[in-house]
């Protein structure tokens, strides 16, 4: 006999056997993500295998496409009945309140989005192919999935390459990446209108960027004089000029800068910590 026994933080399975009572506790949490996993399969189009989003159609009989298979197939693919110009409106629903996971998963993303969300995250996931991390050097054309950038940074880009997340700085432009904390990093400092800046990217999600801090700190020659920054890492979909004119990052003015420079060099270090 099954007896189930909830309460708000737990599901208590008693299962009974004529002579013994065997108790299994599940997490509420587990449980529900199990439960998405499960309409989530009722969610996959037959054709393509990915999870349909409405509209979501039907055939004669009841089995449901994709709407973009749907116009690639000229019958059901299940039981080769004829399309109904009805929709799911059932199935529909269920996936307007259910989180979708990437479809990049089995490379390393495991981000749920809403079915509002899920397009443009697919757009933008650092888990699927991405581009040369350094833009600023050469043209490099290389494209790839996250887990081979620093592989390829090592082959064709290895002075841009550093081993510590502590850095110090030249007063030209300058960009590089790093392994840390088991994850990978780009920075870059440039000077634009008068100003210089300096930022960090984490090539990875936004959500897991915020899990970092860099912190800036400048020294002047006497030992004494000193500007301290920390700013939050910010995530591989944010292109450069964004995180420049957000003022998210370090922004000082050309004549500040300059009390921190000697024999050219800018007395900066760059200091990454996890939050």
């Amino acid at each position: 006999m099954l007896h189930l026994v909830i309460t708000k933080l737990e599901v208590k399975i008693l299962l009974k056997h004529a002579d013994s009572c065997d108790t299994y506790v599940l997490d509420m949490g587990d449980l529900s993500r199990a439960f998405d996993e499960a309409l989530l399969k009722d969610l996959e189009c037959p054709v393509c295998m990915e999870y349909m989003v409405p509209p979501i159609t039907m055939c004669m009989n009841g089995h449901n496409i994709c709407s973009k298979c749907k116009e690639s197939v000229n019958c059901c693919p299940t039981c080769r009945a004829k399309f109904s110009e009805s929709r799911c409106l059932a199935l529909e629903n269920i996936a307007r309140r259910l989180k979708y996971p990437c479809v990049n998963r089995q490379s390393g993303c495991f981000e749920l989005f809403s079915i509002e969300h899920i397009a443009k995250h697919h757009a933008a996931c650092v888990y699927g192919k991405i581009k040369c991390p350094m833009p600023f050097i050469g043209k490099c054309s290389w494209i790839g999935l996250k887990n081979n950038v620093l592989e390829h940074v090592k082959s064709a880009h290895p002075n841009a390459l550093e081993e510590s997340p502590t850095l110090d700085f030249h007063l030209a432009d300058c960009w590089g990446i790093f392994s840390y904390f088991g994850e990978l990093f780009t920075y870059y400092k440039r000077k634009r209108d008068g100003r210089y800046y300096a930022a960090f990217q984490l090539i990875g999600t936004s959500s897991k960027a915020s899990k970092y801090k860099c912190g800036f700190k400048l020294r002047a020659a006497n030992g004494i004089d000193q500007i301290r920054k920390t700013f939050s890492v910010h995530g591989y979909s944010e292109d450069w000029e964004t995180i420049f004119n957000s003022g998210k990052c370090l922004n000082l003015d050309e004549e500040t800068m300059e009390l921190f420079v000697e024999e050219n060099k800018l007395k900066l270090t760059i200091a990454l910590h996890r939050v």
